[in-house]
Order: C-alpha cells, then structure tokens, then sequence
C-alpha cells in the first residue's frame, strides 16, 4: 500500500465552498446515496474532520448541495415564459442532472423547516410555478393545489420515465406530454 504524499500546507482556501463543487460532482457521478465525508475530503484533499467546521454531518452536506442545486434550477425557471416553457426548463434540468435531482427530491419537506437556505432555495422554484401556473387563480388554497398538482406530475412523469416505465420515446415528447398534463392550471 503506497502512502499518499505529505501535503506542503494544512490550509486550504475556502474549504465549505470546495467541498460542495467536490459533493456535487460526486453526487452527480455516483448519486447521493452512498457520499460520505470521507470520500468529499479526500476529493478536496483535507483530513474528513476538517468537514465538520462547515457541515454538522453528512445530512447537512447533503443539504447544502440540495439548496445550491434548487438555487441554479430557480435562476433557469425565471426565464421561463409560459407553463409549457417552465415544463421543459423543469425537465431538462431534471434528465440532465439525474443524479442531483434525485438528492434535491430526496429532501424532507418537513424538515425544511430546520434548514432555512434550504428552504429558501426551495420556495424560490416554487414562487416560479406560482407565477407561471397561478397568474388567474386568487384563492391562496387553490393556488397551492395547482402548484402540487404541477409538481406532483413532473415528480412523477421525470421518475416514471427515468424508470423506464413512462412509455415516452423521447424527452421532448415527455415534455409535450407534461405539458398537456399541465395546461389550463
């Protein structure tokens, strides 16, 4: 077994900010499941206890590459123009980054609470679908159901044809298709 070699410096320059750009690239090699600190220290080249000066625990790591991941799908959904563009937006972002999705949708809502970023990064996507789909609907309680009926049909058409079990040949027709499911919000 071959020792690593001896590090010239101990320091390193923003080390919360390397760890999340190394989490997110292992995350979107290998998915989410399996991350430990250990494997993102070793990527940035620091000792693992070095991590938790930024991060509580691997959760919180965890979170924090969620909240960027949901931040950059908000700055895409903003230009979004009309419920279909959204959908497509929304979709794109979802196939192309499979692996980071499947960690943002692996958050619990409920415990968002706890997490004020994250949380924020996630109302920022959802303030997007309110002010696509919801520009005619006044009640506040029908403005939330139309924004869970978008979300529930993206979450489920995305896993479905990710599955392979949404019979869609491509994702274009898949967006087509979500976005007939969408329409008249």
């Amino acid at each position: 077994m071959t020792a690593k070699p001896r590090r010239a410096t101990y320091r390193h320059g923003n080390l919360k900010s390397a760890a999340l750009k190394a989490a997110t690239r292992l995350v979107a090699a290998a998915g989410h499941e399996q991350l430990s600190l250990r494997e993102v220290a070793d990527a940035v080249g620091v000792a693992h206890r070095s991590l938790y000066n930024h991060f509580a625990d691997r959760e919180a790591l965890l979170d924090a590459v969620a909240t960027e991941a949901y931040t950059r799908l908000a700055a895409i959904l903003v230009k979004s123009e009309t419920p279909q563009d959204y959908t497509a937006r929304y979709v794109r972002f979802a196939l192309t980054n499979r692996a980071l999705y499947a960690l943002m949708t692996s958050r619990p809502h409920a415990t968002m609470k706890h997490n004020p970023p994250l949380q924020a990064a996630v109302h920022k996507v959802i303030a997007q679908a309110m002010r696509i789909f919801c520009q005619d609907i006044e009640s506040p309680a029908k403005r939330r159901r139309a924004v869970m009926k978008v979300y529930i049909t993206l979450y489920g058409g995305i896993s479905l044809y990710t599955a392979g079990v949404l019979d869609q040949p491509s994702e274009k027709a898949l967006i087509a298709e979500l976005s007939a499911m969408n329409a008249g919000m």
